[in-house]
């Protein structure tokens, strides 16, 4: 019998195999590209600019980054010329926050809320309870604690670092204390 007694009414295995094959191709490219714009986004959401080789062209002398937290916008100078010498900004700002709270997690908040403002923070830890914010740094850093204690947040009291020093801080240049409000 020959082929055109019995039209074929579908297409051949052969038409099949090649559609199928085709809309794999286009389904991984278009997951491919996808992929790559998620990469893209969420790079823009979690890279604070704070280190890589964009660091070095960043921002000037006397730039203030913007940085979104919760619902307040706080403005922090980057870097800022002053007499006796420029402020050192954030990245350049070794700090560990202790919870005095009482509130489960605040610490690592408060830590997570700084290093996205571009401080160099180090791993949360708590500390006894505690009555009111407090902002403390080593000597030497007396001009930048003022600018820390106005990113932890509005009442955060500015003290002397303690004599002798904590446990744990011989790495840090500066604490941050939460306590009860």
């Amino acid at each position: 019998m020959t082929e055109a007694a019995f039209p074929r009414s579908t297409p051949s295995r052969g038409a099949d195999f090649r559609r199928s094959v085709a809309f794999s191709a286009l389904r991984g490219a278009a997951l491919i590209g996808l992929a790559v714009i998620v990469g893209i986004v969420l790079l823009q959401v979690v890279d604070n600019g704070s280190s890589g080789p964009a660091k070095a062209g960043g921002a000037k002398a006397g730039a203030t980054s913007t940085t979104k937290a919760a619902s307040n916008t706080t403005a922090v100078p980057t870097t800022t010329a002053a007499p006796g010498g420029a402020v050192k900004p954030p990245a350049q700002i070794r700090v560990l926050v202790l919870n005095g709270s009482g509130v489960t997690g605040a610490a690592k908040t408060k830590t997570n809320q700084l290093r996205g403002l571009g401080y160099n923070t180090v791993t949360p830890a708590d500390t006894p309870a505690r009555t009111g914010d407090f902002a403390e740094c080593k000597a030497g850093f007396e001009r930048e604690v003022q600018t820390l204690a106005k990113a932890v947040g509005a009442g955060t009291k500015v003290v002397n670092f303690p004599t002798p020093p904590p446990p744990n801080t011989a790495n840090v240049d500066c604490i941050v204390i939460l306590g009860k409000k």
